[in-house]
């Protein structure tokens, strides 16, 4: 898949290994968002959208919204992001959950690699393991943005079936801390500087919403 080459992630939330179940179940390290997002009227892997050039300084830098984020940044193509977004999704999570910490580097930036690795240590240290089964993607799409001094921000929403156990030391299911296929609705927001010609994206935030 071309995208796959497109999108170093990263992450930026309170990820703490004892509330798997309120994100990704509570202890695997995803929290909530702590407002609520407004929706819009309307071997690297790496996604890599290729040919970008960065937006004129003289340019105005800020704005709200993906009709504003399109006009800034020319480069920016709906399909092309969710299709790379799409791709990331699994990687990100699989990654976290098999506690890859160099794939996880890849993907995202310094501060939420710090919460991903400070949280896998502690899981490993206790003895548990993750696993964490994307059953069924229902829907991938553009909630947001937002453009501040060149910095641009892009919420997606994932609308997903997963499984999500989390084992002991004796391999024994801790029940209060798995899920078993269950509608989630991830909330990633990813961020790029719209003036640099690096065209990845790093995710910087993560959380939940309710199923409508």
């Amino acid at each position: 898949m071309p995208f796959i080459d497109i999108l170093i992630f990263a992450v930026i939330a309170v990820f703490l290994i004892f509330r798997l179940r309120s994100i990704l179940g509570n202890r695997d390290g995803f929290e909530k968002p702590k407002k609520t997002v407004q929706t819009e009227s309307s071997a690297d892997n790496i996604i890599n959208f290729k040919g970008k050039t960065p937006v004129a300084e003289s340019a105005p830098l800020n704005g709200s919204g993906l009709k504003e984020l399109r006009k800034l940044d020319a480069s920016f193509k709906d399909e092309e992001f969710l299709s790379g977004a799409k791709a990331a999704f699994p990687l990100i999570l699989n990654a976290y959950s098999e506690s890859d910490l160099g794939s996880l580097r890849r993907y995202v930036g310094f501060d939420l690699y710090e919460e991903f690795s400070n949280a896998v240590h502690q899981r490993d240290a206790a003895g548990e393991h993750l696993k964490i089964d994307i059953e069924t993607v229902n829907d991938v799409q553009l909630l947001d943005a937002e453009i501040s001094d060149g910095i641009a921000t892009v919420t997606v929403k994932y609308d997903t079936i997963q499984s999500r156990i989390l084992t002991d030391a004796s391999d024994t299911v801790i029940e209060e801390d798995s899920i078993s296929s269950e509608q989630i609705e991830d909330i990633w927001i990813f961020e790029r500087d719209i003036r640099s010609t690096d065209p990845n994206w790093r995710l910087v935030e993560t959380g939940t919403a309710e199923p409508e």
